[in-house]
């Protein structure tokens, strides 16, 4: 190609790979197929000259819709401007004239990306240097969002092409399936109940755990997290509960000493004796991450990729969704609006780390506004039967959710429908406060491995706020068996 087809080009100072992209271009004109060994990782963007940025995203349309491209078909596509002294059809008829042939197709790609790499560095040291004048809260941000793109040129960079195996992950599935020992192939729960319900929690799946106010969401959630965190590190997002919150309940799980009894210091000594043996086991937990800011969506997945290059975690917990920060247009978007972009996020996220994430999102605030009945004792009988779904909880769950789990427990509800005291509806009342006393079900209400919806029958113990049998029996269950 003569120097007059290479003027063209800006930025002189910057690195280029011209030659290369003619290259390229003259090598896919010549012969169409040869776009099959374009590597996966290379992109229209690369091209450093605007002409060939268009005429390689001419020829991926008119591959895609199954037809050849040539200097004629790509014409018609493409702006009518001159090349140096050469018309556009004239230029192209150049660059097939001096294609030198299609083996070298990969390198040719690799100098274009590398040089796309080393403009994309020098622009990002020229913003980065514009931060240093910034105003001071917006330096982070704009650092976040510089190491991101600097990620991006890496994984450009790397070169990533058929890495995938069948057979490999053929062989894999088997011996997680058929592999000697009795380890199961995922996370249990640690709740038999729930792992009747979903089985073991996989890696790239998306947990939700959704219900109604004071239905024991996060109970659930923090009990199968301190269980899983036998074996694994764990992050915990808390919009909801502090971190000294977090712990009283599970010390109250632990020893049976409630929470409200450790606030107010009235323990006994044989009592104090058990919440210090509780912070004894806790402390030989694996490490959990709690952090109770309140977190974007970005911040929670940037800081879950940290603790996972860090610590290695096996799963994330986000309680809830709604407890997200939002920023910019998403700040004043309907609350439904945003849940969807958080599952959507989470599911993303877990597939990204290969980790369960577990998250939690509440009723739609058109769900469950009155219960039906002709007559007091029809409609307080109701609540016994009137379970949510997963389409009563915000989030985009059937496209995110690999499993959604309610906790489900009318004793709450029927408590803030108590009529006078010493009518008649009152004893129907006191009945059905009785009768529901003490009792749960978890619903599996959306899966996509598991035959749903079904439910599980469980115990809840209000004064340590968790589900099963206490926790001495499980321990003693555990050393047992």
């Amino acid at each position: 190609m003569n120097a007059q087809a290479r003027d063209f080009h800006g930025s002189p100072t910057l690195p280029d790979a011209i030659e290369a992209e003619q290259a390229l271009l003259g090598a896919l004109l010549m012969k169409n197929d040869s776009i099959e060994a374009v590597p996966v990782n290379f992109e229209a963007s690369h091209f450093e000259e605007r002409i060939h940025f268009l005429m390689f995203e001419a020829m991926l349309k008119l591959r895609a819709d199954g037809k050849t491209f040539s200097p004629i078909t790509l014409k018609n596509m493409l702006p009518n401007e001159r090349i140096g002294d050469l018309t556009l059809p004239q230029y192209m008829a150049r660059l097939v004239s001096d294609a030198v042939g299609f083996i070298n197709i990969p390198d040719w790609c690799a100098a274009i990306t590398a040089a796309a790499a080393r403009r994309e560095i020098h622009s990002l040291a020229d913003d980065l240097r514009q931060i240093a004048f910034e105003e001071e809260l917006r330096i982070p941000d704009d650092i976040a969002a510089l190491r991101q793109r600097l990620a991006e040129v890496t994984q450009s960079l790397s070169g990533e092409e058929a890495t995938f195996s069948l057979s490999d992950a053929i062989d894999r599935t088997l011996d997680a399936t058929a592999g000697q020992g009795s380890a199961i192939s995922g996370i249990n729960p640690g709740i038999p109940e729930v792992m009747q319900l979903t089985g073991p929690w996989q890696n790239g799946q998306l947990i939700v755990i959704g219900g109604g106010v004071k239905q024991g969401k996060t109970a659930l959630a923090m009990q199968c997290m301190f269980e899983m965190a036998r074996e694994y590190p764990i992050f915990l997002f808390s919009g909801e509960m502090t971190v000294d919150q977090i712990l009283m309940r599970e010390k109250a799980r632990r020893s049976g000493v409630s929470a409200r009894q450790q606030k107010l210091k009235k323990v006994t000594g044989d009592e104090i004796e058990m919440l210090v043996r509780a912070g004894l086991e806790m402390k030989s937990l694996q490490h959990i991450e709690i952090d109770c800011r309140r977190l974007t969506l970005d911040q929670f997945c940037k800081k879950a990729r940290s603790l996972k290059k860090s610590h290695n975690i096996g799963a994330a917990f986000a309680d809830h969704i709604g407890k997200f920060r939002w920023e910019g247009k998403m700040a004043d978007a309907e609350e439904h609006k945003q849940a969807h972009v958080a599952t959507s996020g989470l599911k993303d996220l877990s597939m990204e780390l290969n980790i369960p994430i577990i998250a939690l999102t509440h009723l739609k605030k058109s769900a469950f506004q009155d219960y039906q009945g002709r007559n007091y004792e029809e409609r307080l009988k109701a609540v016994l039967y009137r379970r949510p779904t997963y389409r009563d909880l915000l989030g985009n769950l059937d496209k995110d959710a690999d499993q959604v789990l309610i906790p489900f427990q009318p004793r709450p509800i029927l408590a803030g429908m108590e009529p006078g005291e010493g009518t008649s509806d009152w004893n129907v009342w006191r009945e059905l406060m009785d009768q529901t006393e003490g009792k749960a079900e978890i619903l599996l209400s959306l899966s996509r491995e598991s035959e749903f919806p079904r439910r599980r029958d469980i115990a809840w113990d209000g004064n340590s706020t968790s589900y099963g049998p206490s926790y001495k029996q499980q321990q003693n269950a555990r050393e047992l068996f």
